[in-house]
């Protein structure tokens, strides 16, 4: 058998081949083992540092969002019936002598509540009570019926066939709530009924200072808020009753 020439070159040449690709399999398959356990052993370091920083970052509590001068807009939620419970934001009147817990109250023939002793608020066009500033009155503040035409802070609501309104009077002091601890107090002393031609201090305290403040609280994460007050009507065809407000909704800061 003949053999040729270049055959023992071509042996050694394909010997040698084989023996790189077997060290490059070698070294790939070294590589990869490294590099697998380097990635576990950063991983294992990640989370290390992770649960580190959550034994060692204490929780604490936030602080209060709605504290001291509330300046912004106390929002009304409107009032609603449910049966005999009412909720969100009323009125009621008591007849002298009466208190706010006891009553007696005078029933409001126009209520939209089975218990016709609360008149429902709703929110005016302002959303609600400002505070830091005045809502005043329009001018004029009647129509020709004598129904009250103020109605940024509530909307006009119908007692006895005519709609009183309420705003706060630009020649008093402008409206202040405080909140302390998730309490309320303020000055509401310009808070001011228009009805039947006729002007109505509402304020709390009154503005020759007597007469209590308004009281209530929120939720100093929330904003959420229930405020309420009382205020003797001085003259006019309700000389003697005693007007009670409640008003409940979520306060934003001004701008």
């Amino acid at each position: 058998m003949k053999t040729h020439p270049h055959t023992p070159r071509l042996a050694v040449a394909l010997l040698g081949s084989l023996a790189l690709l077997t060290v490059a399999c070698s070294d790939d398959e070294s590589t990869s083992d490294t590099t697998a356990a380097a990635v576990e052993t950063t991983a294992a370091a990640v989370e290390t540092t992770a649960a580190a920083a959550e034994t060692t970052v204490p929780v604490t509590d936030a602080a209060p969002s709605f504290e001291g001068d509330l300046v912004g807009t106390f929002a009304i939620d409107a009032g609603t019936c449910d049966g005999t419970a009412v909720s969100g934001s009323y009125f009621q009147m008591v007849q002298p002598g009466g208190t706010p817990a006891d009553g007696p109250f005078i029933p409001n023939a126009d209520s939209a509540c089975a218990d016709t002793n609360y008149s429902l608020l709703a929110p005016g066009t302002d959303g609600g009570l400002i505070t830091g500033d005045f809502q005043a009155a329009p001018d004029p503040a009647f129509d020709a019926t004598g129904n009250g035409l103020a109605g940024g802070i509530v909307a006009p609501v119908t007692f006895f066939a005519v709609a009183f309104a309420a705003a706060t009077d630009p020649t008093g002091t402008a409206p202040s709530v405080t909140a302390t601890a998730g309490e309320l107090t303020g000055d509401l002393s310009a808070f001011t009924a228009y009805y039947g031609a006729g002007i109505f201090n509402q304020g709390a305290p009154k503005p020759d200072g007597t007469g209590t403040a308004p009281t209530g609280t929120i939720d100093p994460a929330t904003g959420v808020y229930m405020l309420e007050w009382t205020s003797l009507i001085v003259g006019g065809s309700f000389d003697g009753f005693t007007g009670v407000w409640h008003l409940e909704g979520t306060f934003t800061p001004a701008a």
